[in-house]
């Protein structure tokens, strides 16, 4: 799993790719952690799922923490292009009613 970060406008980027499982995910909260604390000026954070190759229950949690790291500032987040296999997990979780999808 890798993970790279950048801003667009004042948008913060973070593009995932890769595998979201249980034995990675601490790898990529950490990385994505660093990118956030160093962005916290964004209007808003979107996960670019596009490149993400598997996910497990994993990503839920992985994605929950992240959003209330953002939500103590005050910046929204957004998911972006998630794979189908990803979708169909992330919708049953509910996850989109606090982060929803974005183009």
């Amino acid at each position: 799993m890798t993970v790279q970060g950048s801003l667009r406008g004042d948008d913060l980027c973070l593009y995932l790719s890769g595998e979201i499982d249980s034995y990675g995910a601490d790898k990529v909260r950490r990385e994505c952690d660093r990118i956030i604390e160093g962005n916290m000026r964004a209007a808003r954070i979107i996960f670019n799922m596009e490149a993400v190759s598997f996910v497990d229950s994993a990503v839920i949690g992985f994605l929950m923490g992240r959003y209330k790291k953002a939500a103590a500032f005050g910046i929204p987040v957004f998911i972006q292009a998630p794979p189908f296999h990803a979708d169909k997990l992330l919708g049953l979780s509910g996850i989109y009613s606090i982060m929803p999808k974005t183009k």
